[in-house]
């Protein structure tokens, strides 16, 4: 029955946005003369309440399914020091990444996202699963339209969701540490999450990349704690599958997620000589709810003739592909990045966060067998290629929280193994990981002072005009006089700035004269 109504939901759900009203270049339309027209939309759909309703419907039922009464000896509750701690460092964490949350002005892909979230709050009808920015799916721009409608149309609502979800990813972190090292990795984990520098950037700004690790962190726990005994566990299966099928909402990385599921399984299933049935059982476990869940992410990207990347762009080439596939494996090392969101010339891992990355990866290559070795190893290789190698203009740093799971995994393993060694070494870790933790809050700060002096200074402008537009009339147009010439581009992207900030609207550019 819980099975029926879950089903029943899903396809509901689908029907509902598996014809997307709005494609993304119906709102890119400029007429003759430069200005951008918005498009007044009529669609009969479904209100957001009943869509939100239906998500419950697969989700809750599924949960139901589950049996928790034989409570196993890993879900006893760890001391309470170890809790202190791991709060201690989600509030640490939280505080870093709440600091000057609003001082930056919107940055390219932020103000998509927020226009759509605008468009949400002003009743256009765009499905929460169906295509929203640049083809990705509308639930990043849904749930932020929700910030949005409790405390206004700022930078500091638009960012909101990023930096819980952000801090969120702490005790996730702490959690997966926890089932593949061992409660003492595991809260020094949560501290080096928290002062993750490309973590707590990416957590501050208006993006979607800052959710999908979360949810891959929490799968794969759930996925270890199914798999660590002989005999698999469904319940752990189940949730492993559903939160895999919520991260397929956001970020289009997190694809990555589902075929490294499917090899982990098969590992296991390999070192313990599991019967083909046994096999089957686990996929249709974990397939199953991830079906379910995910059905309505991905029914309209193949309405709307959207590439599996989810994206406008699908899977190429670059044209310097040499190139771009070494910058893209350099960036694990130290290779700039090349985006306009990166703001630093901080590297993706600092210093003492990369020896420890690199020792982790080599200690992991003497247990090369082993299927979460194998695993971590194809996290980093899978994020390299479709964060960089095939990717035009590697590196992306954003690209590259893709790997976050395998990233403080490997990091964790030296630290694990000196304190498993003599006193020395116990030492000698313990100060190297407080050392690491201290650098990774100065170079977290350094790269605040950076940031908004490497904003060019036309953004700033044109973040300033768009808040402007707010005090006009409703439905009145903007005219705005700019110091630059825009190109095409750059006026839909102000005009979806004016719509972030405000409404859309009307909106002329009036460039200086040559």
């Amino acid at each position: 029955m819980k099975w029926g109504i879950a089903a029943v939901c899903s396809l509901v759900l689908t029907l509902v946005t598996i014809v997307p009203p709005t494609l993304p270049g119906d709102w890119a339309r400029l007429n003759s003369a430069g200005a951008y027209i918005p498009l007044v939309l009529d669609y009969p759909w479904p209100s957001y309440l009943l869509q939100f309703g239906l998500w419950l419907g697969i989700i809750v039922p599924l949960l139901l399914t589950l049996n928790w009464k034989h409570q196993t000896r890993w879900a006893q509750k760890p001391d309470s020091r170890i809790l202190f701690a791991v709060m201690s460092a989600t509030l640490l964490g939280f505080g870093l990444r709440l600091y000057r949350l609003d001082q930056l002005p919107l940055i390219i892909d932020e103000i998509g996202f927020a226009a759509r979230a605008s468009d949400m709050l002003h009743d256009d009808p765009i499905p929460i699963f169906a295509p929203g920015h640049n083809g990705n799916p509308a639930t990043y721009s849904w749930l932020m339209a929700g910030s949005m409608s409790l405390f206004g149309q700022t930078r500091w609502a638009m960012r909101l969701i990023s930096l819980i979800a952000g801090t969120l990813t702490i005790p996730s972190a702490y959690l997966l540490v926890k089932q593949w090292l061992g409660y003492p990795s595991a809260w020094i984990a949560a501290f080096v999450i928290a002062v993750y520098p490309a973590q707590m950037h990416f957590s501050r700004l208006a993006l979607y990349n800052s959710i999908d690790p979360m949810f891959m962190l929490l799968s794969l726990t759930a996925l270890h704690r199914g798999l660590r005994r002989p005999k698999p566990h469904p319940n752990h299966l189940l949730l492993a599958g559903m939160l895999a099928g919520i991260a397929q909402y956001f970020y289009h990385g997190s694809r990555l997620l589902l075929l490294l599921v499917v090899i982990y399984v098969l590992l296991i299933a390999y070192q313990r000589h599991w019967a083909w049935r046994t096999i089957g059982r686990v996929m249709v476990t974990v397939g199953i709810p991830l079906l379910l869940v995910s059905l309505p992410r991905f029914a309209p990207m193949f309405t709307a003739g959207l590439p599996l990347t989810g994206n406008l762009d699908g899977v190429r080439l670059p044209v310097d592909l040499a190139d771009n596939a070494l910058r893209a494996v350099m960036a694990w090392v130290g290779q700039p990045d090349i985006s306009p969101f990166w703001l630093s010339d901080s590297p993706l891992l600092p210093l003492l966060m990369l020896i420890a990355f690199v020792l982790g990866t080599v200690l992991s290559l003497k247990h090369l067998t082993h299927p979460m070795t194998i695993v971590l190893l194809l996290f980093l290789a899978l994020t390299t290629v479709f964060g960089g190698v095939i990717w035009p203009a590697a590196p992306l740093y954003v690209r590259y929280m893709t790997a976050l799971p395998a990233i403080i995994l490997l990091v964790m393993r030296p630290i694990q193994y000196g304190r498993m060694r003599h006193s020395w070494l116990r030492w000698a870790s313990l100060v190297f990981t407080g050392v690491l933790i201290i650098q990774g809050i100065v170079v977290s700060i350094q790269h605040r002072n950076e940031e908004v002096i490497r904003v060019r200074p036309g953004i700033w402008e044109a973040d300033a005009l768009a808040q402007q537009a707010t005090h006009l009339r409703t439905g009145a147009p903007v005219i705005a006089s700019v110091s630059v010439n825009f190109s095409e581009v750059e006026r839909i992207t102000f005009a979806d700035w004016v719509a972030a900030y405000g409404e859309r609207r009307r909106v002329q550019i009036e460039s200086p004269s040559p």
